[in-house]
């Protein structure tokens, strides 16, 4: 697997609840976590403190629509430090970055405590221990964070427990769940506008430790262990433009898209959404090309209208041949027509392996919706796939290359919003 698919599947998140992203109040604000140690654990006689170890998760919960979104941070394990039936300790001096502009009092972290072991098998069993609600902002427009240092309390149970239907106010917590006494949670919270630079590469709400490596930021040259994120420093990126840019749908345009068309008017036909004897047509073909880092889009990717290559002889294809000496024609290039661009696309790269350029192919259709055989309204069908090309690290300012994508129909991924599109 390629650096760019594992960074792309290691940092999916659950996106917010609709209404509280329609709430955000400004731009995105950089936040810093530390969390020190916990006072105050009772360890069990069944326990023993030499294979006992403690991790702390994290969590963005919205309270008010009782909804965890963004990715669970996780800390190292940490042994206890104390005795059997004694107050124990643990340290963890860990530092948490993210950067959301959900700067809400209803969105908090959800941290748990969780207690790991051994098992006789040699795998590890996960238990939680207990968990508490750090609250991260104030509500206040002048000053949204909570800053400061503070202890935090622990429940007894499951964060799962703020999933149930009868607690609809995290306040309530104290009639329903004990609290785990004597055990506290020190921690501090701060603003950290030095990740503003880096927030391009690093998606809102995905909670990071400082030893994290996210493409595009300088690594850290100390075995991984130093904070590179408490003044994150930019690679340095370089220009380089694509030329010529050609969509090969295999075997054909015209099989590709009737395949299409079957599908997308099928759908319509079983939803009860299309006209009767009327049947969607091609309206656009749009090309997204954009920088992809594996964590998100770099920069807003470019919004292209494909043209249809006249008559499917292949003459264009000929005259970008020989011109730029990059493609190299085959039988199906000979059998099949394609889709080009006028002109070139320049885009900004940076030398990271996981940094990729990243193509979505869309459909755009009209369906009418009048069935008087007048002009009617349009809606928006999309057929999306996207195809992820590791780019050359190459010391050149500036690159130009032709580019040839192949589609198949096998790639077809249809959305179906049913939005109308404006004209």
């Amino acid at each position: 697997m390629s650096d760019w698919n594992n960074a792309f599947l290691s940092s999916r998140v659950i996106p917010p609840h609709s209404q509280t992203a329609r709430q955000a109040p400004g731009a995105s604000r950089g936040l810093q976590l530390l969390f020190r140690h916990i006072d105050g654990l009772h360890l069990k006689q069944s326990e023993s403190p030499a294979s006992l170890q403690y991790q702390l998760r994290v969590t963005l919960f919205d309270s008010g629509h009782q909804h965890f979104f963004g990715r669970t941070w996780r800390s190292g394990s940490y042994s206890v430090s104390g005795m059997q039936g004694q107050s124990s300790r643990v340290l963890f001096n860990e530092v948490v970055y993210f950067h959301t502009s959900l700067c809400l009092s209803s969105v908090v972290a959800v941290v748990e405590l969780v207690s790991l072991s051994t098992r006789a098998d040699g795998s590890q069993d996960a238990v939680g221990s207990g968990f508490g609600l750090l609250q991260l902002f104030t509500g206040h427009a002048d000053t949204s964070i909570s800053q400061g240092e503070g202890r935090l309390s622990l429940f007894n149970g499951t964060p799962r427990a703020l999933l149930h239907p009868k607690l609809k106010d995290p306040l309530q917590l104290n009639a329903v769940l004990s609290v785990m006494e004597g055990s506290q949670l020190l921690y501090s919270i701060q603003p950290h506008p030095a990740l503003t630079p880096i927030m391009h590469l690093l998606p809102p709400n995905i909670l990071v430790s400082g030893h994290d490596s996210i493409p595009g930021v300088v690594p850290s040259t100390d075995t991984g262990t130093a904070d590179v994120l408490r003044k994150p420093r930019l690679l340095k990126s370089f220009s380089c433009v694509l030329d010529g840019l050609r969509v090969a749908l295999l075997p054909s345009v015209e099989v590709f898209e009737s395949n299409l068309l079957q599908l997308l008017n099928r759908d319509c036909q079983n939803t009860n959404r299309g006209v009767e004897g009327r049947s969607v047509v091609v309206q656009e073909r749009r090309l997204l090309v954009g920088v992809h880092n594996g964590w998100g889009w770099v920069e807003k990717p470019h919004v292209l209208v494909l043209e249809r290559e006249a008559g499917g002889s292949g003459a264009s294809r000929a005259r970008g041949a020989s011109a730029s000496g990059s493609f190299r024609q085959t039988s199906t290039d000979k059998l099949s027509d394609g889709l080009s661009l006028r002109g070139s696309v320049e885009l900004k790269m940076m030398r990271d392996v996981a940094f990729s350029i990243v193509f979505q192919l869309q459909y755009v259709f009209s369906c009418p919706l009048a069935g008087d055989g007048q002009s009617a309204d349009t809606e928006s069908l999309a057929a999306v796939e996207v195809c992820g090309k590791k780019f050359p690290l190459i010391d050149q300012p500036t690159l130009k290359y032709r580019v040839l994508v192949r589609w198949t129909c096998t790639h077809i991924l249809i959305n179906v919003p049913m939005e109308k599109v404006k004209e």
